[in-house]
């Protein structure tokens, strides 16, 4: 009986709403017309008029093509606002991992990890509000840059941070547009003469490559991985 209550409440809703669409489109329908009689002049022509009576039936309508579809559509209630979820890995785990086992995870060092933080921040830091706490720039930079690092899903990334399926996907991409807009005039850019040398070692400190300034691409090699986790072996390009 509660469920009936409730569908004929929101037919009710629906019929308000596209009523007052109607009015509304009825009402500016006739502010149009009226303004446009008064600044047309005298002398007008009769081809005005007719230009005039099209442009208002094609507004008149937009509107009604509108109340229709806002009559017609199905709206999505959510059963409760916010699922809890265990946040245990970033906020006890990751704070205790060693450099090693922090590389091993994000690809790269602490310093760089906060390099990117402070970087980023301006673009991915949120405020508070009064419906919920805001999530830090740092768990920002973590969920995408583990996202980059990784095979996993965005399901697998959302349990292990403790977040919502389609707050990782959101997440992910503010952060690798972030990531463009404040750091890719500084490093994607053809290296100095002067630089050279001081990009030679570190390259070679960081891969072992000898005599190289940078990578730009990889190339693939197909392999045949082992059959236990041989989904942590495909790549994106479909290797």
């Amino acid at each position: 009986m509660a469920a009936r209550g409730d569908d004929a409440a929101m037919s009710d809703v629906k019929k308000a709403v596209a009523a007052a669409l109607c009015m509304r489109a009825k009402r500016i329908s006739g502010q149009i017309e009226l303004q446009r009689d008064l600044a047309r002049p005298q002398s007008s022509t009769l081809h005005e008029s007719a230009t005039k009576s099209h442009e208002d039936q094609l507004a008149a309508t937009s509107f009604a093509l509108a109340a229709a579809v806002c009559e017609t559509s199905n709206a999505i209630f959510r059963e409760r606002w916010s699922y809890p979820r265990n946040e245990n890995w970033f906020e006890d785990t990751l704070p205790n991992l060693g450099e090693a086992n922090f590389k091993q995870a994000f690809r790269v060092s602490q310093t760089t990890f906060r390099y990117r933080v402070e970087s980023c921040r301006p673009v991915l830091q949120r405020q508070d509000t009064t419906m919920r706490k805001a999530i830090s720039a740092e768990k920002r930079v973590a969920i995408g840059m583990y996202k980059l690092c990784s095979t996993a899903e965005d399901r697998t990334v959302a349990h292990l941070f403790g977040q919502g399926r389609s707050t990782v996907n959101t997440i992910f991409r503010q952060f690798v547009r972030a990531v463009i807009e404040m750091l890719e005039a500084e490093w994607i850019r053809m290296v100095s003469r002067k630089d050279m040398a001081a990009h030679l070692r570190e390259f070679f400190a960081v891969t072992g490559f000898p005599h190289t300034l940078g990578a730009m691409d990889g190339c693939q090699f197909p392999i045949s991985p082992p059959k236990e986790h041989a989904s942590d072996y495909h790549n994106y390009k479909g290797w």
